[in-house]
């Protein structure tokens, strides 16, 4: 929170900065009153760009952990705060007449990321969705009846409010036959996880399945914080594991793999779902997507389920998301359910985004709880 605190307030500077530009280039001496013209908005948003550029400076020699979400963070901020204030700042002088046309053109350019700022931060984060999808199983998969996999992954707060319980109670209203946690829980410091820590066992408690609640370590957690998140809550955790669950008149084996899948105890997880017998539905749940390239084709797992990518958390049309997190394509990156060289694959969009120094926001990909209906 300090970092991001801090970077507003550079954001709010650099504008205020280039607002000073904006007045100096207004009074500076000329045979008849200065107008505004489009080079002189460019130098004000440079005296802007400047002023991030030192913050972001002071943000690495801080020592942050991640220099490109800081970067990512600064870029953002200039977008949508800076570069409006210049905006603001040129119209006003273009209603009094000190302003070329094509420069109150570019002014108002400058304001037009304010309402996509708004809908990224304040909206679209929060704008929880159902994502549902359907799996066909084999015919030799014994019996008839559906199983309902409810998916709760990259929650990856330090707080737990309204959205966070608004989240489980969502995912809880599709009544799944079983609920898996594909990581990400938790990101924070030290400080933050302790005073979470009796909140967030306390939400955890409130989810429930008839065949259980099952959960991976994602990259944001230690297994050690994953251990104690979920101590005395009733959810299991997977490490290379793999449990037989009866969901209706169907045998379920759920395999979980360990954050670091490609080691041999993770392939072991997956070469014991592959010889399971025939008449047994088999699901692998991790962390990272990239999961599935480490299955040979048409392997006979019915479905993984992974998170991580929070569907890009920012996408755009066309392209999709902007950034994948992971060596799986764009398409399957960008969430839903897919299918790898014959190897059925749900990537969740994630409850949550990612924290600290990243942006806190998400752009035409919302956030999501999953229920993947395997028949």
């Amino acid at each position: 929170m300090g970092v991001t605190l801090f970077l507003t307030a550079a954001a709010v500077a650099a504008g205020v900065g280039a607002l000073v530009v904006v007045g100096l280039l207004l009074v500076r001496s000329r045979p008849a009153p200065a107008r505004l013209r489009p080079l002189d908005v460019v130098v004000a948003l440079g005296a802007a760009g400047v002023v991030l550029l030192v913050a972001l400076a002071a943000v690495w020699a801080w020592g942050v952990d991640s220099r490109p979400f800081s970067a990512a963070h600064v870029a953002y901020l200039g977008l949508v705060v800076s570069a409006p204030m210049v905006g603001v700042g040129v119209l006003v002088a273009a209603v009094r007449r000190r302003v070329e046309p094509v420069a109150a053109v570019l002014a108002v350019v400058l304001l037009l990321p304010v309402p996509v700022g708004w809908y990224a931060t304040h909206w679209a984060p929060f704008a929880l969705r159902v994502d549902r999808a359907e799996v066909g199983l084999p015919a030799e998969r014994a019996g008839t009846d559906p199983v309902r996999i409810g998916v709760l992954a990259d929650l990856q707060t330090n707080h737990i409010g309204s959205y966070e319980r608004r989240a489980v109670r969502t995912l809880l209203r599709q009544r799944p036959d079983l609920i898996v946690i594909p990581g990400d829980l938790f990101q924070g410091d030290d400080g933050q996880f302790e005073a979470i820590l009796p909140h967030y066992r306390a939400l955890l408690r409130t989810l429930h399945a008839p065949a259980g609640v099952f959960a991976v370590q994602g990259d944001s957690e230690t297994e050690d914080r994953l251990e104690r998140l979920v101590e005395g809550t009733g959810v299991r955790i997977l490490h290379n594991d793999v449990v037989s669950l009866e969901v209706g008149d169907r045998r379920v084996w759920l395999g979980g793999n360990r954050l670091r899948w490609a080691p041999p105890a993770g392939v072991a997880v997956r070469d014991l779902l592959r010889r399971a017998p025939p008449g047994v539905v088999r699901v692998l749940v991790a962390h990272r997507p990239e999961v599935v390239l480490g299955l040979p084709e048409e392997s006979g797992v019915d479905l993984v389920i992974a998170g991580h990518t929070h569907g890009g958390q920012v996408a755009l049309p066309l392209l999709g998301p902007i950034v994948k997190f992971s060596p799986v394509s764009r398409t399957v990156a960008g969430g839903g359910l897919h299918e790898v060289r014959g190897n059925p694959i749900y990537v969740s969009t994630g409850a949550g985004m990612v924290r600290q120094q990243a942006p806190q926001v998400r752009f035409l990909t919302r956030p999501s709880v999953g229920l993947v209906t395997l028949r």
